[in-house]
């Protein structure tokens, strides 16, 4: 960038080919996020089944939030598991 901050042709070139990969850092925290949240909420299933499955107040349903929480961190980490291979 030229001294005066007078923007050139140039400028505007590279930020135009720097657009691909700031969509793509965009997606990548999207998913993220979304990865995140899923292992919160599955971990919070798994807690709120073993309460219920422990005191006996929800068992079938507390053992199936406890199922769904699990499989809800297994699918949220498999990008984890498949990109170590």
């Amino acid at each position: 960038m030229p001294i005066n901050g007078s923007q050139t042709v140039d400028d505007y070139i590279n930020a135009w080919a720097n657009l691909p990969s700031v969509m793509v850092d965009i997606l990548r925290k999207v998913f993220l996020l979304l990865a995140y949240s899923a292992v919160l909420i599955g971990s919070i299933m798994v807690v709120w089944g073993a309460i219920e499955w422990a005191t006996g107040y929800n068992e079938l349903g507390g053992r199936k939030n406890i199922i769904r929480g699990v499989v809800l961190i297994i699918l949220a980490l498999a990008p984890m598991f498949v990109s170590t291979v």
